[in-house]
């Protein structure tokens, strides 16, 4: 496989959420011929399931069954896409295997978690794709992506919070920051963005901003930051005005759709340039001219 030949087949390890769904989409948009996906029972959408050609539904936690599933998939190309909670590691019925899995890890966080999880993926003979490789149309490039732009005050506060947020993304503790007129509100932890939007909200009543990075050296084959049409109502219900993402490394589910809703509320939403690695996409090649 090169950056413009897609694998003939791949796996799709699907989470909750429409992630997963829009990336077999764009996998087959890109000529992967076969999709095969493995879902969790009571988590894995039916629309994201009917998308591949072959399911396999194993309870979350079961070390066992994934290790079988994977075993069964055709090709070697693993991608992990859609929502696990990091608590579910330690809410859900795990077996034995699971259990010592994580026991393993002595510091423990979404990072630690979900890279043991692809490396045991790749233990099996597989190779873990980068999840953004089919998501190009969803990963905006810099500079305003709604109708109304940043405030003075809120610009501001978006370019001390993407400081603050590096910090502590590079510190494995989370993705996000809420800020308000220079003064940090929350800070994104173990039960996620939304979990730090409301917080922040609450102590700012209106006009807290939001920051959302991905780390100097984050892995993107797993945990790439994402945003979507849920964050946005989040952020209404909370209070936020504001948002900031980082350009190239950021997924905005149904990009179209997240940004109409934005502005129907008038939530900013900037992608902020940054010089760190883009994540990695599939890019068609363009047809020659005359052709």
């Amino acid at each position: 496989m090169t950056p413009n030949t897609p694998p003939d087949s791949i796996t799709i390890l699907a989470g909750w959420g429409i992630y997963p769904f829009l990336l077999a989409k764009g996998a087959r948009a890109a000529g992967v011929r076969r999709i095969s996906m493995i879902g969790f029972k009571g988590s894995t959408c039916r629309a994201t399931l009917k998308t591949a050609d072959d399911v396999r539904m194993i309870p979350f936690g079961n070390l066992e069954s994934l290790r079988k599933a994977i075993a069964e998939c055709p090709g070697p190309h693993v991608l992990l896409a859609g929502q696990i909670n990091p608590m579910c590691f330690f809410r859900s019925h795990i077996d034995a295997g699971m259990k010592n899995e994580i026991a393993s890890i002595k510091i423990r966080n979404a990072h630690t978690l979900f890279k043991r999880l692809v490396d045991f993926i790749e233990e099996q003979g597989h190779s873990v794709l980068p999840s953004s490789l089919f998501m190009a149309d969803h990963i905006p490039g810099p500079g305003p992506l709604t109708k109304r732009a940043p405030d003075a005050r809120e610009a501001d506060d978006i370019a001390f919070g993407n400081r603050i947020a590096m910090e502590i993304a590079n510190l494995d503790i989370g993705q996000s920051v809420v800020v308000k007129d220079g003064v940090v509100l929350a800070v994104e932890g173990f039960d996620g963005t939304n979990a730090a939007i409301t917080h922040g909200g609450a102590i700012a009543k209106r006009g807290a901003v939001l920051a959302k990075v991905a780390k100097e050296d984050h892995d993107m084959r797993f945990d790439i930051p994402v945003i979507g049409a849920k964050t946005i109502a989040c952020m209404r219900k909370a209070g936020l005005s504001a948002m900031s993402v980082q350009a190239g490394r950021t997924l905005v589910l149904d990009l179209p759709g997240t940004i109409n809703l934005a502005n129907k509320f008038s939530i900013s939403i900037t992608a902020v340039e940054t010089t760190l690695p883009q994540a990695p996409v599939y890019k068609q090649p363009k047809p020659l001219k005359g052709v």
